[in-house]
């Protein structure tokens, strides 16, 4: 009895089995055929409206048949192809298959904007359009650091430029001339007896320094020259002529030691960061040049600058104004960024904290010039770097606005995605 019931429990299952794929390839076979009744429906309507169109056409050609053979007749009697023409029919009604999507829809499109209206809505278009006229790249707001970090670094600069302004002959602040014999006392110390620092007749005074080519840096090598030979070489103008002198004594006759050219070199080191220090500094680079060779005006404009504190220590302080404002925004942004500060949206915050130090500086700078009535307190170098970083600044924003640069990251990314498609529609064919 047990062998009947197994027996009968294999035949069920098997049973059971057999009805189970029975059902599932009905259920295949009559989903096929609604699938191809939907098909045949639409090729039904397709047809139809196919049909229709050329029955249109068909009857609309032989119209227009008829209206050219009327003209043909008789030129002038437009009525009778008129009336051959009045039962124009036109194109058939569109396939109501066709999903209102399609291209099909459209027909033949030849301007962009009308193949947009026909693929977005007006929604979509504006929103693609405000994408595609998109700055290049977009403004980086400024964070709280920095702030603090512009904030410091004009306090900086306009402590430097309070100092160059007390540091000078005729201080506006320091008019009892203390912070000028302060350094004196602890840096301005050099041998004496040099010839660099002779005051003869026609030399002396306590601006010989412009007169001559011993104290101009872009003379360095001719100011070794004479420390080594031991003689003084200058050009003195007396009513409008030049002459050449060379002396191998001082003013008051003692002669100058001649030394070994290493000697001399730093004889000479020594001697100029010294007089760096002193009241009137160094002239600038150059000056003695001009002073040698140019006529009385352009003498007198130099000396004038000179005497006036215009001088090396004057532009040295206010190029390192400059130098520590550009070097600590610099380490800023390289905490900050890493390796992209040189990218497009960090070079325009770069810019916009230099021009923003830099204008801060120069207008205070132009107000105490205006304030003091002192032209030759003007600071160059912070001029130049606000200048510059405004420059630099309006053409950064330049090219975020420029078409030309859109249009190149717009073909771009249409590139990109173009190829990202290639390849994904290679990957699906190969699966």
């Amino acid at each position: 009895m047990s062998v009947i019931l197994h027996r009968y429990d294999e035949q069920l299952r098997d049973l059971t089995s057999l009805v189970d794929a029975h059902n599932d390839n009905a259920w295949a076979i009559a989903t096929a055929v609604s699938d191809e009744r939907l098909v045949l429906k639409q090729a039904r309507s397709r047809l139809a409206v196919v049909n229709t169109q050329h029955a249109a056409f068909s009857g609309d050609l032989s119209r227009l048949e008829a209206a050219i053979s009327a003209l043909e007749r008789d030129p002038h009697d437009a009525d009778i192809a008129m009336q051959a023409l009045s039962g124009w029919v036109g194109p058939a009604e569109e396939d109501p298959s066709v999903p209102a999507t399609s291209l099909a829809r459209t027909g033949v499109i030849r301007i962009h904007s009308d193949l947009l209206l026909a693929l977005l809505s007006e929604d979509e278009t504006a929103a693609l359009r405000k994408h595609l006229a998109r700055p290049t790249f977009e403004r980086l707001r400024w964070a709280t650091g920095d702030y603090l970090v512009c904030g410091a670094c004009a306090l900086l600069g306009l402590g430097l430029q309070i100092l160059n302004y007390a540091w000078r002959p005729n201080s506006p602040i320091d008019q009892d001339g203390g912070l000028r014999r302060w350094f004196d006392d602890r840096l301005h110390h050099h041998t004496l007896n040099s010839p660099i620092d002779y005051q003869g007749p026609g030399f002396g005074g306590g601006l010989h320094r412009v007169r001559t080519r011993g104290h101009d840096l872009a003379r360095f090598f001719e100011a070794v020259d004479q420390t080594a030979r031991g003689e003084f070489a200058g050009v003195r103008w007396s009513y409008g002529t030049a002459a050449e002198v060379i002396q191998a004594a001082n003013q008051y006759g003692t002669t100058y030691p001649p030394m070994s050219w290493l000697a001399a070199f730093v004889n000479v080191t020594v001697h100029l960061f010294g007089d760096f220090f002193s009241a009137h500094s160094l002239p600038l680079p150059l000056s003695s040049v001009v002073y040698e060779n140019a006529r009385r005006e352009l003498r007198k404009f130099v000396h004038d600058l000179y005497e006036n504190g215009f001088n090396l220590r004057h532009v040295s302080l206010g190029a390192l104004e400059v130098l520590l404002a550009h070097l600590a925004i610099e380490v800023w942004l390289w905490l900050q960024y890493g390796k992209s500060r040189h990218d497009d949206p960090v070079q325009m915050k770069r810019y916009e904290m230099r021009a923003a130090v830099m204008g801060f500086l120069s207008g205070a700078n132009i107000a105490g010039c205006a304030l003091f009535e002192n032209p030759f307190l003007l600071d160059i170098p912070v001029l130049i770097a606000a200048v510059d970083s405004a420059i630099r600044l309006l053409g950064l924003r330049a090219k975020s606005a420029s078409w030309v640069f859109k249009e190149i990251r717009n073909l771009d990314e249409l590139f990109s995605e173009w190829n990202s498609l290639a390849s994904l529609t290679g990957t699906t064919a190969a699966k």
